[in-house]
């Protein structure tokens, strides 16, 4: 009898502790009746939003992509300049989002006191506009900072945004997703030796020289696509080199971000560039898109597929890049867009 009553009290123990450890996470206050959730930003702050947030203020793109992806567009009130600046993915994001395409959602970037106007219940921007973080702050504002500097900050973004939005499951699916789709590729290029992938660098722009280091999401893409980033020694996440540096790392393959004032061409008509490899064997490579190809989002699937391909034709022989891109978009945004 004493060993069922000594049972029956720890399992009694155990539920307490789970319930307040549950509380932690979401809780309820008594008074208001409102549920809060604490968040750790990328800051390593704690965070405390109401939740579901219903009125999120999101001053970056990735952000926004992963609300949209999350199904959690309504809950967004104002949105980054950039997205309605950039034609390519403008004309995407409005296929998402009527009041983007009509221009309504309000565009408030470093305007202060419209923020504050809006009495958002969180405002979502990068770690590093330090300045406007803390000038928010001090007005009472909720802000949560994000940085992205390679593909593990991508899954913590999306964990982070749907803890906020309360579609925990939906990141956790998305997310799941991600890797196996990725584990795809794994599983091709996992037999190809070391020794045997080709050197490669991340160009960022918008100059021949800027480039991705070892901490980057450039540095990320050229590793899970089966190459190697010649700028791996330097841990930074952009650098601008110097001539003599990629002459002595003599890269096999180049990958440019999609930049506008810059392409495959600028290399091969510039002298300087004409004894490194990857110039004479014409293996310079642009991706094609700023809205297809995010390397700030789980989008980056897209981009690893491509430059697979290019690397290792044989390998991907059956590999359609178009479908691949088509269902990406279906999985993650659920619309068919035109």
């Amino acid at each position: 009898m004493k060993k069922i009553i000594a049972l029956f009290t720890m399992i009694c123990i155990m539920a307490i502790l789970a319930v307040g450890c549950q509380k932690a996470e979401v809780k309820q206050n008594e008074e208001t009746k409102s549920t809060t959730v604490k968040i750790i930003d990328s800051r390593g702050k704690e965070v405390e939003v109401n939740y579901p947030a219903k009125k999120i203020v999101c001053l970056l793109n990735s952000g926004l992509n992963d609300l949209y992806m999350l199904g959690a567009k309504d809950q967004v009130i104002a949105i980054d300049k950039w997205t309605y600046d950039t034609k390519d993915v403008f004309e995407l994001t409005a296929q998402i989002d009527e009041r983007v395409k009509n221009k309504s959602l309000p565009a408030i970037d470093k305007n202060i006191e419209e923020i504050v106007g809006m009495n958002p219940d969180v405002v979502v921007m990068w770690a590093g506009q330090e300045d406007d973080i803390k000038t928010l702050e001090d007005k009472g504002v909720k802000v949560v900072g994000i940085q992205v500097d390679n593909f593990e900050q991508v899954y913590t973004k999306m964990e982070i945004l749907g803890k906020i939005s309360g579609k925990e499951n939906r990141a956790a699916e998305i997310i799941d997703y991600t890797k196996k789709e990725l584990q795809n590729i794994k599983n091709k290029i996992k037999a190809i030796d070391e020794s045997e992938k080709p050197s490669s660098l991340f160009v960022w722009g918008p100059s021949k020289l800027d480039i991705a280091g070892s901490n980057s999401t450039g540095d990320s893409i050229i590793k899970m696509s089966g190459a190697k980033n010649s700028a791996a020694d330097i841990n930074e996440e952009h650098i601008v080199a110097k001539m003599e540096q990629v002459v002595n790392w003599n890269p096999d393959f180049i990958i440019l971000w999609n930049i506008k004032d810059l392409d495959p061409d600028d290399y091969f008509k510039d002298a300087q560039w004409s004894n490194i490899n990857a110039i004479k064997n014409k293996a310079v490579v642009e991706l094609p898109h700023p809205f297809y190809c995010d390397l700030w989002t789980v989008k980056y699937i897209y981009s690893v597929n491509i430059i697979a391909k290019t690397l290792y034709p044989d390998l991907f022989k059956d590999a359609d890049i178009e479908k691949t891109k088509a269902d990406m978009l279906k999985k993650l945004y659920n619309i068919d867009f035109k």
